[in-house]
């Protein structure tokens, strides 16, 4: 039984541990031939699948990967049994004479940790500031299909988009729900170099087997369309997170009061139901920042509409809510 997990330095308690240590590429042979090698151990190919030597082809796991967009300055090391597969027929088609020159990725990777899918693809929002991109992003948490539905499932979706053209950067899932389905929507908006609108709109399939009306795709899109048009003002629980710590804020539940109860955020909370905000809003200061929040903040959001009409002008909400809040909950056991 695993009691602790020691280090160099320091030994910490634990009764599970997630051996995530990654893989390395094997360039031994290459270098032994004198290929070019990348930073990142993986070893140099053209679009064709060549290596400095064009005589000698690679690909697969050993291969420093393109980025689809030429932003990121450095090729990728992605170990990805689909990009082998998709690099193993480019590399057959030049052999052949045939020039269909591979695109790149977006290092799109999603596995499934118990009963949790993650997923991710394109930019993160800390990998877009380090490339001195002005980006927006938003967090989205909600059910993949209706509620009564077999199978339904939350899902948390954040986007990254960019500030200056709207066009979408990254996205990030995770959740019980088919995060695979939004995750490839993600995946092919980025590489047509969809914008926000675009992506908002999508026709995509409906039915309640397998989707909301309005997809969550859609839906955090529109949000992150809300945010960059000045209507939402929403802030990450990060960011939540460290002016709860630093103090001076007013936290708002606008939850019904059998939610209150359940489950909460483990602070001094002040708790006004949302349809009883208008004729209670005198309860709250003026003079403090005000970030409201519900179960999944679509209240909190119309709480912040609310209090800007009744002359606030320092409210926003947390993204996610309660079910998007990755700290500790107060629950009432």
């Amino acid at each position: 039984n695993l009691t602790a997990v020691k280090t160099k330095d320091n030994e910490y308690p634990a009764d599970l541990a997630i051996v995530a240590i990654g893989v390395q590429p094997n360039n031994e042979l290459a270098q032994k031939a004198g290929l070019a090698i990348a930073p990142n151990r993986g070893i140099m190919v053209n679009e064709y699948g060549q290596t400095s030597d064009p005589d000698i082809y690679a690909g697969g796991d050993c291969v420093a990967t393109n980025y689809v967009y030429p932003v990121m300055g450095r090729p990728l090391f992605t170990p990805q049994g689909s990009t082998a597969n998709k690099e193993g027929r480019v590399i057959a088609n030049h052999i052949a004479g045939l020039t269909e020159p591979f695109p790149g990725v977006l290092g799109t990777v999603i596995c499934k940790a118990f009963e949790y899918n993650i997923g991710r693809t394109g930019l993160s929002e800390r990998w877009a500031r380090d490339l001195n991109i002005d980006v927006e992003t938003v967090l989205w948490t909600g059910p993949d299909r209706p509620h009564y539905m077999p199978g339904s499932g939350p899902l948390a979706i954040k986007l990254i988009v960019n500030k200056k053209n709207r066009k979408l950067l990254g996205c990030q899932i995770v959740g019980p729900g088919d995060a695979a389905k939004r995750l490839d929507i993600a995946v092919t908006a980025i590489t047509l170099g969809a914008t926000l609108e675009q992506l908002a709109y999508l026709d995509l399939a409906y039915a309640p087997p397998y989707a909301l009306p309005i997809d969550p795709i859609n839906t955090a899109a529109h949000v992150l369309q809300n945010k960059l048009d000045g209507l939402a003002k929403g802030i990450s629980p990060l960011v939540a997170k460290k002016k709860i710590d630093e103090g001076n804020v007013v936290l708002l539940d606008v939850r019904t009061p059998w939610e209150f109860e359940e489950v909460g955020l483990p602070y001094d909370v002040v708790h006004i139901p949302l349809g009883a905000l208008r004729s209670k809003a005198q309860e709250l200061p003026k003079d403090k920042e005000i970030l409201a929040f519900c179960k999944l903040s679509l209240r909190g959001y119309e709480a912040q509409r609310i209090l800007e009409e009744k002359g606030f002008d320092n409210v926003c909400f947390i993204e996610g809510g309660v079910i998007g809040w990755p700290f500790e909950l107060r629950t009432n056991q």
